[in-house]
């Protein structure tokens, strides 16, 4: 019945111009008509009736200002009395005017004016319908199905939703079953208004991705509070030491979590299924599954691993290593064979199907890189089980420069870790994580080449408890790493699409317009004829969104797209707004100040420990559906201990901070660490060795004594950082 109309009919016949301006002089005579009224009733103190509206026009020829008419007394007001309320007025008319037009341009210009218009947009939800949709009704219904195992009285919108902000005054909640995907460029208010609240709120373990270190400044102190905070940050760009271990070797015994283990590998080296030099794709992951298996099978580091990996020849120990225990066993059948035919076939196609291994181990070269990938005891290694059981938070930072080649690794651990968590999930109740791993991709696109498994997490991982929120630039970043094919099964698998403005990528931009649709819209014709004019009005169709609305929308405004509903224009929810925005501040300054200053470490640290009623962790099967594991760790954690004073010392003007050495604090003495550069430096000699490095370490005294644990997860800690 009601439809937008598109455009708006202007005067243009000398009749309807007549009309305008007979108007406007009656309305001005009254006004005028009005002023010499005032002014009687000023000057005489009583008021004095007009003949008309015309008595303006028979003051200005006879210049008597009886024209307004006279009192009971016969009084009225003086000619300049009248002459000065009407110069008034005309000033104050012009003024207003002028600075009415002025403030009326500006404001068609501002971002209120496109809100109003946006807002009030035929084709966009209601509403009516986004309480139905997005409401928190629909909320605590979404809880009940993701969280099955909760009482219904504990099923409320925030134990399996996430907050995304408001629309026509509904908070709109976003279910941990849906597949999301952020689309924003840079300065956008992605990490402000979506992913800071997104990782604080999340009621399970958490991975999130980063190229900078605003997240994990913001965010890993309050996640603390929920669960063990990790970091994995080879490059060194938060200026905190990575507190994850993790070998790709673990679990490489059996040969499917090799095959697993290498096709995750080789794809994330550059080898896709359907990009370039795809046919080396599968020799690559042959080869790679085998040495593997083989430094599994021995107990191997991931030093060995790169030397294999880099050399054929060197590969040959591989090959007895399957050869021997093949006669046991215990090795996969043909796969010592096959790897020796890949080593003594021809050099040049041994050349082609080797190069894909050589990219994937190209990270182990960093020293920084392999020593995170090469835990030394069973304490320290990162456990699956236990970061899901505790819901953990693993913040993983990086870019595709300088430590561009650790990114294989980074799927692979990602792989590994979704994989436990799908079979976790088919033990439990619903056959479905509970709470469920949410995993915040910020500009994973930046971090590493493109992760395959992401195209099945998209479509399947809503299922078993998996929520994946990948976020991009533009839809162009998505096809340069995944291809084209994969990047539209991806954007075509979220469930909820969120555009931010400032894009600029009309192809991507008009895929938004498209799904939008369109409205019915009037637009009013003129027509004239010698006999007159005539109006006729039109119905057409209209893009819901036209591609500079889109370019257009305001910091903290979105376009979301949530299944088959019509779009929602939704104003985001900024970190600020939120009652732990305080929290949020001072973890961002304590971040910040233990940056400039090493003596405020200790501050950070103790933001970053578990709650003081925390229990300790037992390593033990979960009546969940937690299989019995080997007594892990996490990693190193935070220590509850005697905290550590930093340490400098300045080597030819260069300043040193060993910010983890122990200080006795009865004899001020300090424990030596051998530092992985020194170490990487005195092994470099022998490329074929990689000893581990030696420590030595203060004996502990009554008042530093604490349990062999904690001793070693600080040894593991230890890191320089040189201030230049």
């Amino acid at each position: 019945m009601f439809r937008e109309r598109d455009n708006r009919m202007m005067p243009t016949t000398g009749g309807d111009i007549a009309m305008y301006a007979v108007g406007a002089l009656v309305a001005l005579l009254a006004a005028l008509t009005g002023l010499g009224m005032v002014a009687n009733r000023v000057a005489c103190g009583q008021w004095a009736a007009p003949s008309g509206v015309f008595d303006p026009l028979t003051f200005v020829g006879t210049g008597d200002a009886t024209a307004f008419g006279e009192t009971e007394t016969g009084c009225t007001a003086p000619t300049w009395g009248v002459g000065v309320a009407w110069g008034l007025f005309l000033v104050v008319a012009i003024v207003g005017t002028l600075g009415g037009f002025a403030a009326y341009t500006k404001y068609r210009q501002s971002d209120k004016y496109f809100i109003a218009r946006m807002r009030r947009r035929e084709g966009l939800a209601k509403r009516a319908e986004i309480r139905e949709w997005m409401g928190p009704k629909a909320a605590k219904k979404a809880t009940g199905k993701v969280r099955p195992t909760l009482e219904k009285k504990d099923r409320t919108p925030e134990a399996g939703n996430i907050l995304l902000g408001h629309s026509e005054g509904v908070p709109c909640w976003a279910s941990l079953e849906e597949s999301q995907v952020l689309l924003g460029p840079p300065r956008s208010g992605k990490g402000v208004n979506v992913l800071v609240g997104a990782i604080v709120d999340a009621p399970g373990p958490v991975i999130t991705t980063s190229s900078r270190a605003d997240n994990y400044s913001m965010t890993a102190p309050l996640r603390a509070k929920k669960g063990p905070v990790t970091l994995f940050d080879p490059q060194g760009l938060t200026g905190k030491a990575t507190t994850l271990k993790w070998s790709p070797i673990t679990g490489c015994e059996k040969p499917q979590v090799a095959n697993q283990r290498a096709s995750s590998l080789i794809g994330a080296a550059g080898l896709a299924a359907d990009g370039n030099n795809s046919e080396w794709r599968a020799p690559a992951i042959d080869i790679m599954q085998a040495l593997l298996h083989a430094a599994a099978l021995e107990n191997r580091s991931v030093d060995d691993l790169m030397l294999w990996g880099k050399s054929s020849a060197q590969a040959r120990a591989a090959v007895e290593i399957l050869r021997e225990h093949e006669e046991k066993g215990t090795a996969a059948v043909g796969w010592g064979a096959a790897l020796e035919s890949v080593i003594e076939g021809d050099p040049k196609m041994r050349a082609n199907m080797w190069f894909g291994v050589s990219n994937a181990v190209q990270g182990l070269s960093v020293d920084a890189v392999r020593q995170t990938l090469n835990p030394r005891s069973a304490d320290e290694t990162f456990d699956i089980d236990r970061f899901i059981k505790e819901s953990g938070t693993l913040y993983i930072v990086g870019t595709k420069t300088g430590g561009s080649s650790a990114g294989p690794f980074l799927i692979a651990m990602m792989d590994a870790i979704t994989e436990r968590a799908r079979e976790i999930a088919a033990k439990r109740k619903g056959n479905r994580l509970d709470p469920p791993l949410a995993l915040i991709l910020d500009e994973i696109a930046n971090i590493t080449r493109a992760w395959e498994g992401l195209v099945q997490l998209m479509a399947d991982g809503g299922g078993v408890g998996i929520s994946a929120m990948p976020v991009f630039q533009s839809l162009a970043q998505v096809r340069d790493a995944w291809g084209e094919q994969a990047a539209s099964a991806i954007f075509d698998a979220a469930t909820i699409k969120i555009q931010l403005g400032g894009a600029s990528g009309t192809r991507d931009l008009e895929e938004i317009q498209k799904l939008a649709g369109q409205r019915e819209i009037i637009r009013a014709s003129k027509s004239r004829q010698k006999d007159g004019s005539s109006v006729s009005d039109q119905i057409h169709d209209k893009n819901v969104l036209e591609i500079d609305e889109l370019r257009r929308l305001p910091f903290s405004w979105a376009i979301v797209l949530f299944r088959k509903q019509r779009p929602i224009f939704m104003n985001l929810k900024p970190y600020w707004k939120r009652k732990d925005a305080d929290e949020i501040d001072q973890a961002k300054k304590a971040y910040a100040k233990s940056l400039l200053d090493p003596e405020h470490e200790h501050e950070w640290e103790a933001m970053l420990r578990p709650p003081e009623h925390a229990q300790p962790v037992h390593h033990q099967a979960s009546s969940a559906g937690l299989e019995a594991a080997p007594a892990q760790g996490m990693g190193p954690r935070h220590s509850t201990g005697t905290p550590h004073r930093p340490v400098t010392s300045t080597t030819n003007g260069v300043q040193t901070v060993h910010s983890s050495h122990q200080v006795n604090p009865e004899t001020g003495t300090v424990g030596t660490t051998e530092t992985g550069r020194e170490w990487f430096r005195r092994t470099r000699s022998d490329p074929h060795h990689f000893p581990a490095p030696q420590t030595a370490t203060v004996e502990p005294t009554e008042s530093t004594a604490r349990p062999r644990t904690d001793q070693r997860r600080n040894r593991d800690r230890d890191r320089d950082v040189t201030v230049f």
